[in-house]
């Protein structure tokens, strides 16, 4: 679940590539971001954590989302990014979790993975979009914004931003159903050659 059984078979080399790209395209991501309030931005970070989740697992998930965050803040600031950062680290890290989790002794089920997609979705827009970026913006907003005075209460803020990022999620998570087939063949095609290398080891 921290590794994915992809990420552990693949040469150190093959490991570092794979993460540079990941890390790179997490980076171009964030730059690109559009903000339409201090509070609301239009973005696709998650479709890139939903994929190196399932691809790598989730430590290195989290470590591309925060370090694409961190670089994206350099090369265009906005906002507190090592929160931000973090927050989409863990979003990374759930992704990784949760859909490559599964027991050792259960039988390959066709409609597993996007079970767990599913599962993996709606766990991170309640987890992060709906609970810790609002916090972090409404911290962000009273200290910074408002210079300690709430101008609004967190309830009439919290109607306000999740109606706008709700839909943005929905646009990532559309993305990442997209994307699910694909994964699934790569998946299938690993698997496939783990099997055929083993047999050719003598392994079982």
């Amino acid at each position: 679940m921290l590794f994915s059984a992809y990420f552990r078979g693949l040469s150190a080399a093959k490991k570092i590539a794979l993460i540079a790209v990941f890390a790179a395209l997490s980076i171009a991501v964030n730059c690109f971001s559009i903000d339409v309030t201090a509070s609301n931005k239009i973005a696709f970070t998650y479709v890139v954590c939903f994929f190196a989740g399932w691809m790598l697992g989730g430590v290195p998930a989290f470590c591309i989302a925060f370090a694409g965050d961190a670089v994206g803040y350099l090369i265009n600031p906005s906002g507190v990014y090592f929160l931000f950062g973090a927050t989409l680290g863990v979003y990374a890290l759930l992704m990784g979790v949760i859909l490559n989790a599964r027991r050792k002794d259960a039988a390959p089920h066709a409609a597993a993975p996007y079970i767990r997609a599913a599962v993996a979705l709606v766990v991170g827009y309640l987890m992060v979009t709906v609970i810790l970026n609002t916090a972090v913006n409404y911290w962000y907003a009273l200290l910074f914004l408002w210079e300690g005075v709430a101008k609004k209460t967190f309830w009439v803020y919290f109607a306000g931003r999740i109606a706008f990022q709700s839909i943005v999620y929905a646009a990532n998570t559309a993305i990442c159903i997209v994307l699910v087939p694909l994964l699934v063949q790569i998946g299938k095609k690993y698997e496939k050659r783990r099997k055929q290398t083993d047999a050719v080891r003598g392994q079982p």
